[in-house]
């Protein structure tokens, strides 16, 4: 059961992007600290990778800092807890929001992201699908903006990947 399930429908952002690798693959690239650094969050962001701390299991926790390219001082903790991980197929955690002093506050947002196997580009591949909430209707479109940007260099990160592996 998704822990999305007690969240009305139009408090829930989804999103969906094609990644040219196996499921076990793309899980890898959002459970590796130092891949998931190369590409995660919207256009303009940055992750360093020193912010990335990851236990991809039910109880372990998500941490790092998105931040701001064009002005560094700008940065945006990230604060979760692994609800529910199944390797290749399924991560969902509990984001808690940072609060006015950048510590994680009580409000909540939770994220479910599906591993789907499907051909992409004649090879391989998976549809990672993206669900959030609850989340306020008139940020819905920014955040499906942030999550197609990061999906793409998702799939560029991975092909980028693909190419030093067959070069070896």
């Amino acid at each position: 059961m998704s822990i999305l399930t007690t969240v009305p429908a139009d408090h829930v952002v989804s999103i969906s992007g094609d990644v040219p690798a196996s499921p076990n693959v793309v899980f890898g690239a959002f459970t590796d600290p130092l891949r998931l650094a190369g590409w995660y969050g919207p256009e303009g962001w940055i992750v360093p990778v020193h912010t990335v701390s990851i236990d991809p299991r039910p109880g372990g926790t998500f941490r790092l800092a998105m931040v701001n390219h064009a002005q560094p001082s700008e940065a945006v903790p990230l604060y979760s807890t692994f609800v529910s991980v199944v390797e290749g197929e399924l991560i969902e955690h509990r984001e808690s929001l940072p609060g006015p002093n950048g510590e994680a506050s009580d409000a909540t947002v939770l994220h479910r992201i599906e591993f789907l196997p499907r051909e992409v580009d004649g090879v391989e591949g998976t549809r990672v699908v993206v669900s959030q909430g609850p989340l306020p209707r008139e940020i819905h479109s920014t955040v499906v903006a942030g999550w197609r940007s990061a999906l793409a260099e998702l799939a560029r990160a991975i092909r980028s990947e693909g190419r030093v592996r067959a070069s070896r």
